[in-house]
């Protein structure tokens, strides 16, 4: 559940979400920060983790059709998800406009709000200024109808007036920031969307069954009280005749 929910505010913040992009992030968790890089082509998104470290990690999304694949790299193992709905769609939460201002390194950005009923808030500061952020806005509108983006976790991005050059997120105990690094056209070769060959799926484990209780003890057929033993016979004190 922690890692959809870091998924989720990543996705959020691809404000640039076109084909063959390439986006970089620096990622702060409470105390720990990381770099994540994106990589996207149509729908298609790479999202690398903890490049170097022992938990270093990948995860493929298809956003046309749900599925993830999350590569465990040092392990050389990967594990199949589908995101399926379970019931009605999650209604996404509507970013409000604080009126406030902020300067984020060369932009100057407006900072947005949202909050959800799992009490989960966040702020977003938005780049109106970001360059060809018009011809940018169409791919927000799909990515936000593609599937796995419906969620109360994040707005939808399209509604936001300009590229998020930074957000973050608290809920669940823990806050996740996210400041853009770079975001760049480049070609993305259609293999870094596989799972590599020498990848074995992780084991599924399986359910465990319940222990049967054992069945009632029951009685012997026809049994009844039992009957006390006949005494035994007394021995007659009588001197036996003849003597």
């Amino acid at each position: 559940m922690k890692r959809i929910f870091v998924l989720s505010i990543i996705l959020c913040a691809i404000a640039s979400a076109r084909a063959d992009l390439v986006v970089q992030q620096q990622i702060s968790i409470t105390t720990n920060s990381s770099v994540v890089t994106m990589k996207i082509k149509g729908s298609k998104v790479r999202l690398d983790l903890y490049a170097g470290q022992p938990r270093a990690l990948s995860t493929i999304m298809d956003l046309s059709t749900g599925e993830a694949i999350t590569l465990m790299h040092n392990q050389k193992m990967y594990l199949k998800t589908q995101n399926k709905p379970t019931g009605a769609a999650a209604k996404a939460p509507v970013p409000r406009d604080t009126g406030k201002s902020q300067k984020v390194g060369d932009y100057d950005t407006e900072l947005y709000t949202w909050s959800n009923a799992r009490g989960i808030n966040g702020t977003a500061w938005v780049a109106k200024n970001y360059p060809d952020f018009a011809r940018i806005k169409a791919d927000l509108i799909t990515l936000d109808k593609t599937a796995g983006a419906e969620n109360d976790t994040t707005p939808e991005v399209s509604l936001l007036p300009g590229m998020v050059v930074r957000s973050q997120v608290s809920g669940g105990g823990q806050t996740i920031t996210l400041a853009l690094m770079s975001a760049k056209e480049a070609p993305v070769d259609a293999s870094a969307f596989s799972i590599p060959r020498d990848y074995r799926e992780m084991p599924k484990v399986k359910p465990l069954k319940p222990v049967a209780a054992p069945p009632p003890a029951q009685k012997p057929s026809g049994s009844a009280t039992p009957k006390a033993p006949a005494a035994p016979a007394k021995t007659s004190s009588q001197t036996p005749p003849g003597w």
